[in-house]
């Protein structure tokens, strides 16, 4: 079971804020939704002048991946950011290798050469992350990882070598999440939350607990559909109240829930197997009533990958459905 359990004021798309152990390994051209030997891509954002705006939660409208990207031949990232008064503003990725070829560092530099954060790579993914700013280093972040390859901890240090928030957690086998507890400076309680999944009910738990060990916040899901929630009335922002589920074939369900201890359901389709390419977003209230909602209509090249996107929005307050925006790529290929 794989499962992303968010803050309400939730990301696009409800993604979860840790990847699962146990996928495979992607590249970053990959990761951004991308196939075959892609060089680099280069996009323009046309947006529609409509009155549209939505409340905290899933965006329904999906902003584009990466405007000006650049790849090696092996689908490393080696360049990202936007066009900004026609000067290039982001960062350029520099790649330290050991004697086979494998990436073992990731240097961060501005366009001015200016060193940003600098990773180190293990062999089961980044172990350190140093973070700089004016040459100094303002910030240290290491992970941990078990036996079997999965992350175990994590602690973040301030530019002086003070403890700023530390993480530990226990996954099983598979790489799923069993346990974690967060800390933050001087050891203060910050988060504790378990997770468990019975694959021959498909049914998932999650429980949020506060600092004495009572429960802050639970829900249980069977498949894709909630069957019970609860937290504790009157608060908000705690991590839970926004989910996935395991997405199906070509379509994702996640869940927003409020305070009142409500939850807004929310549907996502793909064109893909892979969900990189969203064709329908629909947010809809605990009554099943369509709140908002966003349509998206490709053109694709010889690999797959979308040359034009045009987005459509809808809400009550639009009355009907209208242009949001319309983005034009350029991608260039290895061996072309």
């Amino acid at each position: 079971m794989k499962f992303g359990p968010v803050g309400v004021a939730m990301a696009s798309l409800l993604l979860g804020l840790s990847l699962n152990a146990s996928e495979p390994n992607y590249t970053d051209a990959q990761n951004d939704g991308l196939s075959g030997p892609v060089r680099s891509i280069s996009t323009t954002v046309e947006r529609a002048q409509i009155e549209w705006s939505q409340p905290a939660g899933p965006t329904v409208a999906r902003m584009v991946v990466c405007e000006e990207c650049e790849y090696d031949p092996q689908g490393n990232r080696v360049k990202r950011g936007q066009i900004i008064g026609g000067e290039f503003r982001g960062e350029i990725i520099r790649f330290l290798r050991d004697g086979t070829g494998k990436v073992i560092e990731r240097i961060f530099v501005s366009p001015e050469g200016e060193m940003n954060r600098r990773d180190v790579l293990g062999p089961y993914g980044i172990t350190e992350q140093d973070g700089y700013h004016d040459g100094k280093q303002i910030a240290q972040f290491l992970w941990f990882y078990d036996a079997n390859g999965h992350e175990s901890g994590f602690r973040h240090y301030d530019q002086d070598g003070a403890l700023v928030s530390s993480s530990l957690r226990v996954v099983d086998a598979s790489g799923n999440v069993k346990e974690q507890w967060d800390s933050g400076p001087n050891g203060r309680f910050s988060l504790h939350f378990s997770e468990s999944y019975d694959p021959k009910t498909d049914t998932f738990t999650f429980t949020n607990f506060n600092e004495d060990g009572s429960i802050k916040l639970a829900f249980t899901t069977v498949g894709t559909k909630l069957t019970s929630y609860w937290q504790v009335p009157g608060e908000e922002n705690i991590f839970g109240q926004g989910f996935t589920t395991d997405p199906v074939g070509k379509t994702m369900e996640g869940y927003s829930c409020r305070s009142d201890g409500k939850c807004d359901h929310i549907f996502l389709k793909f064109a893909d197997e892979a969900r990189h390419l969203p064709t329908r977003i629909e947010w809809n209230d605990p009554e099943g009533s369509l709140k908002l909602a966003a349509d998206y209509e490709y053109e694709l090249d010889a690999f797959g990958n979308w040359t034009k996107r045009t987005v459509w929005v809808w809400s009550h307050l639009l009355g009907e459905r209208k242009l949001y925006e319309t983005d034009h790529r350029t991608l260039k290929y290895w061996g072309s």
